[in-house]
């Protein structure tokens, strides 16, 4: 608990830096490309408009619940997995490619991974505002509800923190790990309400994927945009959720304290 205090007295202390190392690593993730950051909201753009073209008008599986049009409905999913996928993509990877910062012992790496979400809450904002204007001109306007985006956005930017800690730590030693979370990554975005309600489910297999964390938080980012209810109705996932990510930073303390003095060794 000590280090997880003291991670937060870093943070803010050098939340200068942090600021300005997840804007340098923002823009040199697309700084040899032609059209640079413009891409970072392009691949999202398209993937969502596949998603609404297959589904939408191709399969028409029926498995969301009809109250929405199917672009709201998808769209208010996949802007929380956006920003986890992509997130959990590029920090698991951060110690590899900041290997020059991190053999110098005056650097506190335990920022690299942090920095790396917040590059990536640059366009996660963006596509909260694409979002809140789909969703107005498909007549769902903001509401009081919308507030709940930023604790949601919290609950997000807490539970990657966490699992990036954990990720990270782990990809020097073995690199592997990238590969194994492409293929989680697949299968984990099926078995959230992205592209389906939960009604079109049985409660006993709809308690089970509860179980998975995001679940609560993509369930809150459609709530927040569709007016659907406030966070505090769903306590007990709530408290299931913080529970879960608070043991989640304490493993990632544990396991990157452990591990950070071996990381020059195997950089």
């Amino acid at each position: 608990m000590r280090s997880l205090l003291s991670f937060a007295k870093e943070i803010i202390q050098n939340r200068k830096l942090v600021f300005r190392f997840s804007i340098n690593d923002f823009k040199a993730r697309y700084a040899g490309s032609f059209f640079g950051v413009l891409w970072a909201f392009v691949n999202p753009l398209v993937t969502v408009l596949t998603y609404w073209f297959v589904f939408g008008f191709g399969l028409r599986a029926g498995l969301t619940d009809g109250k929405y049009p199917f672009i709201v409905f998808l769209i208010t999913g996949m802007v929380p997995w956006f920003f986890f996928s992509d997130s959990i993509t590029s920090s698991t990877n951060v110690f590899r490619e900041y290997s020059y910062l991190v053999k110098k012992v005056v650097f506190n790496i335990r920022i690299l991974p942090t920095t790396k979400v917040l590059s990536n809450l640059y366009t996660h904002l963006f596509f909260i505002l694409i979002t809140l204007i789909v969703s107005t001109a498909n007549g769902f306007p903001p509401t009081l509800h919308t507030l709940q985006l930023f604790y949601y956005v919290l609950c997000l930017f807490v539970f990657l923190t966490g699992l990036t800690w954990i990720t990270s730590s782990i990809q020097p030693f073995f690199p592997d790990v990238m590969q194994i979370i492409s293929i989680l990554l697949q299968t984990v975005m099926w078995t959230l309400p992205i592209l389906w309600s939960p009604s079109a489910f049985s409660p006993r297999i709809v308690s089970f994927l509860k179980l998975n964390p995001l679940f609560y938080v993509v369930q809150g980012y459609r709530e927040s945009f569709l007016s659907e209810g406030w966070f505090f109705e769903h306590w007990k996932m709530s408290l299931y959720f913080w529970v879960f990510t608070l043991t989640m930073l304490l493993i990632g303390s544990i396991i990157f304290k452990r591990l950070r003095p071996h990381f020059s060794d195997v950089l």
